[in-house]
């Protein structure tokens, strides 16, 4: 696997943005145990769950695809016309 390092700007900022999923993800999953009823327990473990995994996809995604055009999208270089 190769790490690429052009575009560095909008690598970091999908970095940060898979760090930021994974952070709320760890949360939800510590806070199962004070949940006050089975269902609210399952629903944050599997929200957990799923946010670890969206942010390790947006992570890795970010350092190691070639080209970030199509994942992480710039803005429009002209205004659209209406």
């Amino acid at each position: 696997m190769r790490i690429y390092r052009n575009d560095i700007w909008r690598r970091l900022g999908g970095a940060l943005v898979g760090i930021g999923l994974s952070a709320f993800g760890i949360y939800s999953l510590t806070m199962v145990a004070q949940a006050p009823d089975a269902t609210l327990a399952d629903r944050a473990w599997w929200w957990g769950i799923t946010l670890n995994i969206a942010g390790v996809a947006a992570f890795l995604l970010s350092w190691l695809a070639p080209d970030l055009s199509g994942i992480w999208c710039r803005s429009p270089r002209f205004r659209p016309k209406k």
